[in-house]
């Protein structure tokens, strides 16, 4: 931690799949000047004990509670208008449950387009994109993320954006999936964003 590193919350809006109602949501950030001047994000910031401590500590100041605090107001006030955003939010991690759980040679279904990922996060690189209805053999798991086979390349796509087929497959007899797969993208607006000085 120097002089130049800054915890930074942003304020956005992201768009739930069929949901015309924006749901409000902030998020942090690490953030550092490099050598050469430019600012760094910090996507392993937490990995630091040190860091995770200031961090944890930061959302216990006045200003970030009351920053956490609207935010949580703007979302409980955006689900109780749209019963159908409220449904969706509550609903999240339902699937990602079944997938995760199911058996390794299972055929799971694509429920939406989206991203393979070569590693199990949303900041490693996209190896391709999967049509909704697909359908992907499952090969192991990374934490919420399901390991695929993709075009010979071990690959992750989100265990939300998967559904359990009912099926599963010998690993000597499997079809191969072809370009199937990969991790939704949330649209979110650009907000307004809230810095403290470390």
């Amino acid at each position: 931690m120097t002089e130049d590193s800054y915890v930074v919350y942003a304020c956005f809006s992201y768009i739930c799949q069929n949901i015309e109602t924006k749901a409000p949501a902030l998020t942090q950030f690490y953030v550092y000047k490099n050598s050469d001047g430019s600012w760094i994000i910090d996507n392993d910031a937490m990995q630091d004990p040190d860091i995770s401590a200031y961090l944890e500590k930061q959302l216990s100041d006045s200003d970030v509670a009351e920053l956490v605090t609207k935010v949580q107001n703007e979302l409980d006030q955006a689900q109780q208008k749209d019963e159908a955003l409220a449904a969706f939010l509550n609903g999240l991690g339902d699937e990602s449950d079944v997938s995760v759980q199911a058996q390794n040679g299972t055929l799971l279904t694509v429920a939406e387009e989206c991203n393979v990922r070569a590693e199990a996060n949303t900041d490693s690189e996209i190896l391709g994109v999967i049509s909704e209805g697909e359908q992907v053999e499952k090969t192991g798991t990374d934490g919420e993320w399901v390991q695929i086979d993709y075009d010979g390349q071990t690959g992750y796509i989100r265990g939300d954006l998967l559904t359990d087929g009912s099926e599963s497959v010998d690993s000597d007899t499997s079809e191969d999936s072809g370009d199937s797969d990969s991790e939704e993208y949330d649209s979110q607006d650009s907000g307004s964003g809230e810095e403290e000085q470390e």
